[in-house]
């Protein structure tokens, strides 16, 4: 599996960001060129197109903010059973894609 330096930073920045957030830091600057970041952090796309059998998991879920009321997936994603319990309990909207 290859995985390019620009989506490594990608995903680390991301990361960086909504820890930052979580904690109530704001950071400045347009976090639109950074994919798959939602400025209200209410909504999050997981990208897992690089999977053959995309899978979301409790612990997708649980690494979550507990401000996250959507998440889009790629249509194929499976949704493991405890997954889909956190996501019940949370009251989180799955749209797939």
């Amino acid at each position: 599996m290859n995985i390019s330096l620009e989506k490594i930073i990608s995903l680390v920045v991301k990361e960086v960001i909504a820890e930052l957030t979580k904690r109530g830091i704001h950071v400045d600057g347009e976090v639109g060129n950074i994919p798959n970041v939602d400025k209200n952090q209410r909504k999050i796309n997981l990208e897992l197109k690089e999977y053959k059998t995309p899978l979301l998991n409790e612990a997708h879920i649980l690494d979550m903010d507990l401000s996250i009321e959507e998440i889009e997936v790629p249509q194929k994603t499976i949704i493991t059973p405890s997954a889909q319990d956190l996501i019940r309990k949370r009251k989180i909207i799955i749209t797939k894609k």
